[in-house]
């Protein structure tokens, strides 16, 4: 009870104006817990099923440019490896079309770094030519062995993520490839 003798307490809903803070702190606490966790940058590498255009031998499955394993020394089984192809390639498929943000790809540090140079990070939905035909977000002039190197995106859409090395014969190496989308977090307001 008050000093007027009302029933009302504080925290009394049936009150239009403290109902209304009630809203609006609610509403700014959301808003909040939103922008803090709302969005995050998400390596969906761990995801994604990986394939390529041929496989040189037992340490080179493709799984292994997306299993979180750095290292550059392709004879650890860390590294992907094509055979000497035409035009080859290699795919991750994220199971779903995600904005892309970024690709992080780390070069073979044992050997012949060289060979990356002039591959195209292709994103896309098509499987078109094996996702080939996708559109470029960048072209990679050199990465030193051993050494990581991010390619910026912009936000491309797409399922496919491709390495391709278009024009020449080569071996394709990977010794990893993160992937790196914003993805929106399970908050319910």
């Amino acid at each position: 009870m008050n000093c007027t003798g009302s029933e009302w307490t504080p925290l009394d809903w049936r009150r239009p104006r403290l109902r209304m803070r009630m809203i609006m702190l609610s509403t700014v606490l959301c808003f909040t817990l939103i922008l803090k966790f709302g969005l995050a940058e998400v390596n969906l590498s761990s995801r994604a099923r990986a394939t390529q255009s041929s496989v040189y031998d037992f340490h080179s499955d493709p799984i292994h440019a997306v299993d979180g394993n750095t290292d550059s020394n392709w004879g650890r089984s860390s590294c992907t490896a094509t055979g000497n192809d035409l035009n080859p390639w290699w795919r991750a498929d994220l199971h779903k079309s995600q904005e892309i943000n970024s690709i992080r790809i780390t070069n073979r540090g044992d050997c012949c770094p060289e060979r990356l140079n002039g591959a195209q990070i292709r994103i896309g939905d098509s499987l078109d030519n094996n996702g080939n035909n996708n559109p470029i977000c960048a072209t990679i002039k050199s990465i030193a062995a051993g050494k990581a190197e991010t390619f910026e995106c912009g936000g491309m859409h797409g399922r496919y993520v491709n390495v391709i090395i278009p024009g020449r014969n080569e071996y394709l190496t990977l010794c990893e490839v993160e992937i790196y989308a914003t993805e929106r977090g399970q908050i319910d307001c």
